[in-house]
């Protein structure tokens, strides 16, 4: 079910699996992209899932200060709600591949993260989990 639907985000939860997904798509402004991970903190407090889903496969670069702010102060939270595992559909740019690294690299201690070029193999890791 649709949560949230901007030009350059929708947001999806499934209850069955627990799973939250983001879809992002081509660039959003610093103040557009924490609105949307502010949104997925608010889900996350309602719907408890234990898993999401980062689609930032038609996702333009994000700065890194925005990168830094999501691992540090947005993921604690939404773990704080139970998320526990997250999936990345990484996009083909290389700069937009390097924002989501760098995420990995701030956040993997708060929750297991893994990488995936397509949609359906981040849904059977989790399905999996």
């Amino acid at each position: 079910m649709i949560l949230f639907q901007q030009p350059y985000l929708t947001i999806e939860y499934d209850a069955q699996s627990k799973c939250l997904s983001q879809h992002w798509k081509g660039y959003a402004k610093s103040e557009q992209f924490r609105a949307g991970i502010t949104k997925s903190i608010e889900l996350c407090q309602k719907h408890k899932p234990s898993k999401l889903i980062s689609n930032t496969k038609e996702l333009a670069i994000v700065t890194q200060e925005d990168t830094q702010w999501a691992a540090t102060y947005a993921t604690p939270m939404m773990v704080q709600h139970g998320l526990k595992h997250m999936a990345f559909i990484v996009p083909s740019n290389v700069f937009t591949q390097a924002s989501v690294k760098s995420f990995k690299s701030e956040a993997e201690d708060k929750l297991q993260i893994a990488y995936f070029d397509e949609l359906t193999k981040a849904q059977d890791w989790l399905a999996g989990i």
